[in-house]
């Protein structure tokens, strides 16, 4: 019972560790999918069509476009996420403190993206985007004592986006394009070799207590509304729905070198349900002379959604891991744009991205918490059809605190923690028309 206990335990830590936060938006939401975007922040993005790129978040305001665009994009992501704590043991032999430091969990990653849109006629407009809008990287060192609680994980997801627009005046258009995503995941926990001794034999350190890894592929819909009441004026409003996933895969145990039971009833397939969030956006772009605009974005993200992890093993077992009870988000950001000449335009930006998780239900796996942006970014037209964008962003997190408790076996480890988390992003992108 004792070994069934510690495998069972270990499971639900892998999965929990699906989604461990990039700190870089809430929950594991990606944002960097247009560089001129990111230049503000994302603020007011729904509302400027300056390119291609825009029909990743209001496929209403491809409309805007005479000539066909296309739009190539991508961005460096440079996530810095230390963690500061100690793990103390309850052993046979009494307590013993363990380091529970490690520095740059998160791992670096590069985003593509790419675009096409193009007019049908005076009314019907179409396009085409692939992107990503969920996504994480951790990994934590072999060395590191609370291996327990996360070692690895990683997801990635790519979404093919058709949309077609419609414009019904000449001041109000409507979208709709269908979601098409595909998400791969990788997650594993291991034995930390501080503890390993504790269980009874120093060569259990590191040995993978759970690895699962699998994809699916899901389907989910947008829309969006464009309104320009005025030439100085434009105001969104986009949604992207839920998409749910049936992530299907294996789980691998070495343990079975210890019990052979334990690797025939733990090495088997199984699946997990991810569903990706609702996004809402209400975004407006003022101008205010030949030069000078601002721009503004309210994003609401439905992660309440996101209520429980539950594994649903071939064996025919389903097992509840852990009751996350994400909180609904709000991103508020503001910009300015300044159109210097005909050959430069500057950007810069803010916002404030709200956190998922409730300091509550805040672990090693998740340590998502509350971000500021800060951004700038420029255009470069180098003829009249084609222009290269570029923008660079810091992202600072608030501080923190992890607490949480899990048995391995025998032995009772509680974690003690402080999250710091900051991040850079350098994003490039060519735009052309034709």
């Amino acid at each position: 019972m004792t070994h069934r206990y510690f495998v069972r335990s270990s499971l639900a830590l892998t999965l929990a560790g699906l989604f461990s936060s990039s700190a870089l938006a809430a929950g594991f939401q990606v944002n960097e999918h247009s560089a001129n975007g990111l230049g503000r922040a994302m603020a007011g993005q729904a509302a400027k069509p300056e390119n291609a790129s825009i029909l990743a978040t209001n496929p209403a305001a491809i409309t805007a476009f005479d000539k066909s665009e296309f739009s190539a994009q991508i961005s460096y992501l440079n996530p810095e996420v230390d963690i500061r704590g100690e793990s103390t043991a309850t052993t046979a032999v009494g307590p013993v403190t363990l380091d529970a430091s490690e520095e740059d969990v998160a791992k670096s990653a590069v985003i593509p993206s790419l675009f096409y849109t193009s007019p049908v006629n005076e009314q019907w407009s179409w396009g085409l985007g692939l992107f990503s809008n969920y996504g994480l990287a951790t990994d934590y060192s072999d060395s590191y004592n609370a291996l327990n609680f996360a070692d690895e994980a990683e997801i990635t997801s790519i979404t093919v986006n058709p949309a077609v627009a419609y414009k019904l005046s000449d001041t109000l258009s409507l979208g709709l394009g269908l979601n098409i995503t595909y998400a791969d995941a990788k997650i594993s926990t291991s034995i930390p070799q501080g503890v390993a001794p504790y269980l009874g034999n120093p060569a259990l350190g590191n040995l993978t207590m759970v690895e699962m890894s699998g994809d699916d592929v899901g389907f989910g819909w947008n829309v969006g509304a464009f309104w320009t009441p005025s030439e100085a004026t434009a105001v969104a409003l986009s949604y992207r729905a839920e998409t749910q996933l049936t992530l299907e895969g294996n789980i691998y145990s070495d343990l079975g070198v210890l019990n052979p039971d334990l690797g025939t009833l733990y090495n088997q397939g199984g699946s997990l349900d991810l569903n990706f969030a609702a996004i809402t956006e209400l975004a407006v772009d003022q101008k205010l002379d030949e030069k000078w605009s601002v721009q503004a974005s309210v994003n609401y993200t439905d992660w309440s959604t996101f209520d429980k992890l539950e594994a649903n093993l071939d064996s025919g077992y389903d097992l509840l891991l852990k009751q996350e009870d994400f909180e609904d988000t709000w991103r508020l950001s503001a910009g300015v744009t300044y159109i210097m000449n005909d050959e430069l335009t500057l950007r810069a930006g803010y916002a404030y991205d709200d956190g998922a998780v409730s300091r509550a239900h805040r672990s090693l796996s998740i340590p998502d918490t509350d971000r500021h942006w800060i951004s700038a970014g420029a255009t470069y037209s180098l003829t009249k059809d084609t222009s290269i964008d570029a923008a660079y962003v810091y992202i600072k997190g608030r501080e923190a605190n992890v607490e949480q408790q899990r048995a391995i076996g025998p032995v009772e480890t509680n974690l003690t923690a402080t999250e710091h988390a900051k991040a850079h992003i350098l994003s490039v992108q060519i735009n052309t028309r034709f």
